[in-house]
């Protein structure tokens, strides 16, 4: 079983991605069934966007479409538009929790591997990589937890099972940027945010440890932490925090953090804090609750917080006070065996006008057109 996912085929990997289904997702492809229950759908449904304030129709039309970009992915998540430079057309990278790599994927659909090893590269299959339940299978997690593109273009990404956070250098070698605070090694490094001044914040689950957090293998709390110019920075505690921290976002100014808290609970929230100017933060407050709150997030240019609820694939649009403005339901596909699932592990705004909405669902990378756009990384243009 140690080396099931890393010698997957093809087809194997899609069977895998057929078989997800009504369990719980905890951050990068992690699955409880003790935590918050997500029953099976007995009879599939559509996508649908529910309005919770006409705010939303400025953002998004009612009758926008779902439209798949491509399928047969293990378990997709957090994916980034790279913009096209030289008449180019741009492309999405997404990264893969069971396949260890990062995946290029154009705009017609076309997919192909990226970066590979990108999230283990030892050979300790005996402790390295978190057990989980994917559906009806158990697989040991070796893929990369997030990507994202830095102010000079670089690739950033989480790897996961190396426990640390690495860079994608422009002559192709790849930098460790941080895998340890003050000597102790991290669990699994999971979502991360950069700004503008090139900080990168980031948040560290325990993706990396075969037993969990509570397996023996931890070195510390999950927390969140601030890289900058090689120093590593605790920005936020567990303690602090008061539960596991997973997603990760700053506002379109960077003067505020956005963390989700307890995606591992029934009922789990995100919190914001204020930036300030050194880089640390401020005490935390309480933003938003409800459907919608897992991993991936992400603030578009008037500072809305798009959010994602893994199982049943839900989006989560909230105006910077606060307010809910809308969901998106993503499609369920009922509880025929085996069981398919269109989750919602992640997003990001694509197109090089930042107007299509980006969702990586497990199987499907899905894409809708938006009326107003929202942020791209990288360098400005």
């Amino acid at each position: 079983m140690v080396n099931t996912i890393k010698c997957m085929s093809v087809a194997q990997r899609m069977f895998c991605g057929l078989l997800v289904c009504s369990t719980m997702v905890l951050g990068p492809g992690l699955y409880s069934t003790s935590a918050q229950s997500a029953q099976a759908d007995v009879s599939a449904h559509p996508f649908s966007i529910i309005k919770n304030d006409p705010d939303l129709d400025a953002l998004i039309a009612p009758e926008a479409k779902l439209k798949t970009i491509a399928s047969g992915f293990g378990f997709i998540d957090t994916p980034v538009w790279i913009r096209g430079e030289k008449g180019a057309e741009g492309y999405l990278l997404a990264s893969s929790i069971i396949d260890n790599v990062v995946y290029k994927v154009t705009a017609g659909g076309t997919v192909s591997v990226f970066l590979d090893k990108a999230g283990y590269s030892g050979d300790d299959f005996a402790n390295d990589g978190k057990l989980a339940s994917i559906g009806r299978m158990h697989v040991i997690l070796m893929g990369p937890g997030c990507v994202a593109v830095d102010g000079q273009g670089r690739l950033v990404w989480c790897a996961g099972q190396d426990r640390a956070i690495k860079r994608l250098e422009k002559n192709g070698t790849r930098t460790v940027l941080a895998d340890k605070f003050e000597g102790k090694r991290f669990n699994g490094p999971n979502d991360v945010a950069i700004a503008a001044d090139g900080a990168i914040y980031f948040t560290d689950s325990d993706v990396g440890l075969r037993g969990g957090i509570n397996g023996g293998l931890a070195q510390m709390p999950d927390s969140v932490f601030r890289w900058k110019d090689g120093k590593v920075t605790m920005v936020v505690s567990r303690e602090q925090l008061g539960a596991e921290p997973n997603g990760i976002a700053l506002s379109p100014d960077d003067l505020f953090l956005y963390l989700s808290a307890g995606t591992m609970t029934p009922d789990p929230k995100i919190m914001r804090y204020p930036v300030h100017a050194d880089g640390s933060v401020g005490k935390g407050e309480f933003f938003t609750q409800g459907p919608g709150i897992g991993d991936g997030m992400k603030t578009d240019r008037d500072g809305n917080l798009w959010s994602t609820q893994p199982v049943p694939g839900i989006v989560r649009i909230t105006s910077p006070a606060g307010k809910l403005l809308g969901l998106l339901h993503l499609p369920t596909f009922g509880d025929a065996e085996p069981r398919k699932s269109a989750c919602a592990s992640s997003l990001a705004f694509g197109g090089d006008d930042a107007k299509t909405l980006y969702i990586a669902a497990c199987e499907h990378i899905y894409a809708i057109q938006l009326r107003s756009p929202g942020i791209l990384q990288g360098p400005a243009h």
